[in-house]
Protein backbone atom coordinates (compact mmCIF):
# COMPACT_ATOMS: atom_id res chain seq x y z
CA UNK A 1 0.00 0.00 0.00
CA UNK A 2 2.80 2.42 0.90
CA UNK A 3 4.56 1.70 -2.39
CA UNK A 4 1.40 2.74 -4.24
CA UNK A 5 0.54 5.70 -2.01
CA UNK A 6 3.95 7.36 -2.35
CA UNK A 7 3.77 7.93 -6.16
CA UNK A 8 0.18 9.16 -5.83
CA UNK A 9 1.25 11.73 -3.23
CA UNK A 10 4.16 12.80 -5.43
CA UNK A 11 1.78 13.19 -8.39
CA UNK A 12 -0.64 15.38 -6.42
CA UNK A 13 2.18 17.44 -4.88
CA UNK A 14 3.77 18.11 -8.27
CA UNK A 15 0.47 19.16 -9.84
CA UNK A 16 -0.19 21.57 -6.97
CA UNK A 17 3.29 23.10 -6.98
CA UNK A 18 3.27 23.39 -10.79
CA UNK A 19 0.05 25.35 -10.60
CA UNK A 20 1.59 27.70 -8.05
CA UNK A 21 4.74 28.27 -10.13
CA UNK A 22 2.58 28.71 -13.24
CA UNK A 23 0.48 31.40 -11.62
CA UNK A 24 3.26 33.25 -9.76
CA UNK A 25 6.42 33.59 -11.89
CA UNK A 26 8.12 35.97 -9.45
CA UNK A 27 7.54 33.55 -6.62
CA UNK A 28 9.05 30.72 -8.69
CA UNK A 29 12.16 32.85 -9.28
CA UNK A 30 12.50 33.68 -5.58
CA UNK A 31 11.73 30.15 -4.41
CA UNK A 32 14.18 28.29 -6.63
CA UNK A 33 16.90 30.91 -6.20
CA UNK A 34 16.69 30.67 -2.40
CA UNK A 35 16.36 26.87 -2.41
CA UNK A 36 19.37 26.56 -4.73
CA UNK A 37 21.45 28.76 -2.44
CA UNK A 38 20.43 26.88 0.71
CA UNK A 39 20.81 23.39 -0.74
CA UNK A 40 24.04 24.00 -2.66
CA UNK A 41 26.11 22.26 0.09
CA UNK A 42 23.98 19.13 -0.43
CA UNK A 43 24.74 19.24 -4.14
CA UNK A 44 28.44 19.54 -3.39
CA UNK A 45 28.14 16.37 -1.32
CA UNK A 46 26.50 14.66 -4.28
CA UNK A 47 29.70 15.21 -6.26
CA UNK A 48 31.22 12.51 -4.10
CA UNK A 49 28.65 9.99 -5.35
CA UNK A 50 30.29 7.63 -7.89
CA UNK A 51 27.39 8.14 -10.29
CA UNK A 52 27.90 11.50 -12.05
CA UNK A 53 24.31 11.76 -13.29
CA UNK A 54 22.47 12.91 -10.11
CA UNK A 55 24.60 15.98 -9.37
CA UNK A 56 24.91 17.02 -13.02
CA UNK A 57 21.13 16.77 -13.35
CA UNK A 58 20.50 18.72 -10.16
CA UNK A 59 22.80 21.57 -11.20
CA UNK A 60 21.45 21.77 -14.76
CA UNK A 61 17.81 21.71 -13.63
CA UNK A 62 18.43 24.40 -10.99
CA UNK A 63 20.11 26.64 -13.56
CA UNK A 64 17.36 26.00 -16.09
CA UNK A 65 14.54 26.88 -13.68
CA UNK A 66 16.20 30.11 -12.56
CA UNK A 67 16.82 31.18 -16.16
CA UNK A 68 13.25 30.32 -17.16
CA UNK A 69 11.92 32.35 -14.24
CA UNK A 70 14.11 35.29 -15.25
CA UNK A 71 12.78 35.12 -18.81
CA UNK A 72 9.21 35.11 -17.50
CA UNK A 73 9.73 38.14 -15.26
CA UNK A 74 11.97 40.40 -17.40
CA UNK A 75 12.17 41.78 -20.93
CA UNK A 76 14.73 39.09 -21.74
CA UNK A 77 11.73 36.88 -22.47
CA UNK A 78 11.16 38.87 -25.68
CA UNK A 79 14.67 38.23 -27.02
CA UNK A 80 16.29 35.58 -29.20
CA UNK A 81 18.40 34.68 -26.17
CA UNK A 82 15.28 33.24 -24.55
CA UNK A 83 14.45 31.03 -27.53
CA UNK A 84 18.01 29.78 -27.96
CA UNK A 85 18.50 29.14 -24.23
CA UNK A 86 15.27 27.14 -23.92
CA UNK A 87 16.10 25.08 -27.00
CA UNK A 88 19.67 24.37 -25.89
CA UNK A 89 18.53 23.57 -22.35
CA UNK A 90 16.16 20.85 -23.57
CA UNK A 91 18.72 19.40 -25.99
CA UNK A 92 21.45 19.29 -23.32
CA UNK A 93 19.14 17.58 -20.83
CA UNK A 94 18.27 14.92 -23.40
CA UNK A 95 21.95 14.45 -24.25
CA UNK A 96 22.79 13.94 -20.56
CA UNK A 97 20.55 10.89 -20.49
CA UNK A 98 21.68 9.72 -23.93
CA UNK A 99 25.30 9.85 -22.75
CA UNK A 100 24.49 7.74 -19.72
CA UNK A 101 22.59 5.19 -21.81
CA UNK A 102 25.49 4.95 -24.25
CA UNK A 103 27.98 4.52 -21.40
CA UNK A 104 26.05 1.59 -19.91
CA UNK A 105 26.39 -0.23 -23.21
CA UNK A 106 23.54 -2.74 -23.12
CA UNK A 107 21.49 -3.17 -26.31
CA UNK A 108 18.38 -1.79 -24.59
CA UNK A 109 20.33 1.31 -23.54
CA UNK A 110 21.65 1.77 -27.08
CA UNK A 111 18.13 1.61 -28.50
CA UNK A 112 16.89 4.14 -25.96
CA UNK A 113 19.88 6.40 -26.66
CA UNK A 114 18.96 6.35 -30.35
CA UNK A 115 15.38 7.22 -29.42
CA UNK A 116 16.75 10.21 -27.47
CA UNK A 117 18.72 11.39 -30.51
CA UNK A 118 15.59 11.11 -32.64
CA UNK A 119 13.80 13.32 -30.11
CA UNK A 120 16.41 16.00 -30.76
CA UNK A 121 16.19 15.57 -34.54
CA UNK A 122 12.40 15.92 -34.49
CA UNK A 123 12.18 18.91 -32.15
CA UNK A 124 9.87 21.76 -33.14
CA UNK A 125 11.12 24.96 -34.71
CA UNK A 126 13.14 27.25 -32.47
CA UNK A 127 11.34 30.42 -33.61
CA UNK A 128 8.04 29.15 -32.15
CA UNK A 129 9.38 29.42 -28.59
CA UNK A 130 8.11 32.51 -26.78
CA UNK A 131 7.00 34.00 -23.48
CA UNK A 132 3.31 34.79 -23.75
CA UNK A 133 3.47 38.43 -22.65
CA UNK A 134 -0.26 38.90 -23.33
CA UNK A 135 -1.13 36.34 -20.68
CA UNK A 136 -1.17 37.45 -17.04
CA UNK A 137 1.02 34.50 -16.01
CA UNK A 138 3.77 35.10 -18.63
CA UNK A 139 4.04 31.40 -19.43
CA UNK A 140 6.66 29.83 -21.65
CA UNK A 141 5.07 28.49 -24.83
CA UNK A 142 6.45 26.34 -27.64
CA UNK A 143 4.03 26.71 -30.52
CA UNK A 144 5.52 23.92 -32.63
CA UNK A 145 5.54 21.38 -29.80
CA UNK A 146 3.34 18.39 -30.65
CA UNK A 147 1.54 15.99 -28.36
CA UNK A 148 3.12 13.06 -30.20
CA UNK A 149 6.62 14.36 -29.46
CA UNK A 150 5.70 14.84 -25.81
CA UNK A 151 4.40 11.27 -25.58
CA UNK A 152 7.58 10.02 -27.25
CA UNK A 153 9.68 12.00 -24.77
CA UNK A 154 7.66 10.69 -21.81
CA UNK A 155 8.06 7.10 -22.96
CA UNK A 156 11.79 7.54 -23.68
CA UNK A 157 12.47 9.17 -20.33
CA UNK A 158 10.57 6.51 -18.39
CA UNK A 159 12.54 3.76 -20.16
CA UNK A 160 15.76 5.61 -19.31
CA UNK A 161 14.85 5.70 -15.62
CA UNK A 162 13.83 2.03 -15.65
CA UNK A 163 17.07 0.90 -17.28
CA UNK A 164 19.32 3.14 -15.18
CA UNK A 165 17.71 3.15 -11.74
CA UNK A 166 15.43 0.12 -11.61
CA UNK A 167 11.78 -0.73 -11.14
CA UNK A 168 10.94 1.19 -7.95
CA UNK A 169 12.43 4.44 -9.22
CA UNK A 170 10.56 4.06 -12.50
CA UNK A 171 7.28 3.77 -10.57
CA UNK A 172 7.99 7.10 -8.86
CA UNK A 173 8.75 8.66 -12.23
CA UNK A 174 5.33 7.67 -13.54
CA UNK A 175 4.12 10.37 -11.15
CA UNK A 176 6.86 12.85 -12.15
CA UNK A 177 6.38 12.39 -15.89
CA UNK A 178 2.62 12.02 -15.58
CA UNK A 179 2.13 15.35 -13.83
CA UNK A 180 3.68 17.22 -16.77
CA UNK A 181 1.81 15.02 -19.27
CA UNK A 182 -1.50 16.06 -17.69
CA UNK A 183 -0.61 19.69 -18.46
CA UNK A 184 0.32 18.71 -22.03
CA UNK A 185 -3.14 17.25 -22.65
CA UNK A 186 -4.64 20.54 -21.50
CA UNK A 187 -2.12 22.78 -23.31
CA UNK A 188 0.69 21.12 -25.27
CA UNK A 189 2.50 24.45 -25.78
CA UNK A 190 2.98 24.81 -22.03
CA UNK A 191 4.31 21.29 -21.48
CA UNK A 192 8.02 22.19 -21.31
CA UNK A 193 7.44 24.78 -18.58
CA UNK A 194 5.42 22.22 -16.62
CA UNK A 195 8.13 19.60 -17.14
CA UNK A 196 10.81 21.96 -15.85
CA UNK A 197 8.87 22.84 -12.71
CA UNK A 198 7.70 19.32 -11.87
CA UNK A 199 11.11 17.76 -12.46
CA UNK A 200 12.79 20.61 -10.59
CA UNK A 201 10.53 20.29 -7.57
CA UNK A 202 11.04 16.53 -7.41
CA UNK A 203 14.71 16.34 -8.25
CA UNK A 204 16.09 19.40 -6.48
CA UNK A 205 14.08 19.34 -3.24
CA UNK A 206 13.86 15.57 -2.72
CA UNK A 207 17.18 14.40 -4.16
CA UNK A 208 19.21 17.20 -2.63
CA UNK A 209 19.07 15.30 0.66
CA UNK A 210 19.88 11.69 -0.29
CA UNK A 211 20.47 10.78 3.35
CA UNK A 212 16.87 11.80 4.12
CA UNK A 213 15.32 10.20 1.06
CA UNK A 214 15.50 6.68 -0.29
CA UNK A 215 18.33 7.45 -2.70
CA UNK A 216 20.69 4.52 -2.68
CA UNK A 217 18.03 2.33 -1.05
CA UNK A 218 15.91 1.97 -4.18
CA UNK A 219 16.53 -1.35 -5.82
CA UNK A 220 18.09 -1.06 -9.26
CA UNK A 221 16.88 -4.49 -10.25
CA UNK A 222 14.92 -4.72 -13.48
CA UNK A 223 13.90 -7.28 -16.06
CA UNK A 224 16.28 -7.20 -19.03
CA UNK A 225 13.62 -8.66 -21.31
CA UNK A 226 11.01 -6.10 -20.28
CA UNK A 227 13.62 -3.33 -20.53
CA UNK A 228 14.53 -4.41 -24.05
CA UNK A 229 10.85 -4.60 -25.02
CA UNK A 230 10.13 -1.07 -23.76
CA UNK A 231 13.33 0.35 -25.27
CA UNK A 232 12.41 -1.21 -28.62
CA UNK A 233 8.93 0.29 -28.40
CA UNK A 234 10.39 3.72 -27.55
CA UNK A 235 12.81 3.47 -30.47
CA UNK A 236 10.18 2.37 -33.00
CA UNK A 237 7.79 5.09 -31.82
CA UNK A 238 10.44 7.75 -32.39
CA UNK A 239 11.53 6.30 -35.76
CA UNK A 240 7.93 6.57 -36.99
CA UNK A 241 7.45 10.06 -35.58
CA UNK A 242 10.81 11.44 -36.75
CA UNK A 243 10.22 10.00 -40.23
CA UNK A 244 6.88 11.79 -40.44
CA UNK A 245 8.48 15.06 -39.34
CA UNK A 246 11.30 14.78 -41.88
CA UNK A 247 8.88 13.95 -44.70
CA UNK A 248 6.67 16.88 -43.69
CA UNK A 249 9.65 19.25 -43.82
CA UNK A 250 10.63 17.96 -47.24
CA UNK A 251 7.07 18.43 -48.43
CA UNK A 252 7.23 22.09 -47.41
CA UNK A 253 10.48 22.57 -49.30
CA UNK A 254 12.80 22.92 -46.26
Amino acid sequence: MTALLYPILIFILLLLTEEIFHRYPRFSLAFFSIVSFILFPCWVLLIGVPDWFPWVKVLSIALGIIMLSIFRTTKLGDTKLCRVTVYVFLVVNILEAVSRDAAIGDIANYLNALAGLLLIVSLGKLNTIYINAKDEYKDLHWGDMTLQWIIGYTLWNWVFVYLSFGFESSIQHVAVLGSALVIAFMNRERWLQARVFTLGTYFIVIHSAPHLSNYGLITREYSRNFGLLMASFSFVFMVVYASRVILAYRGRGY
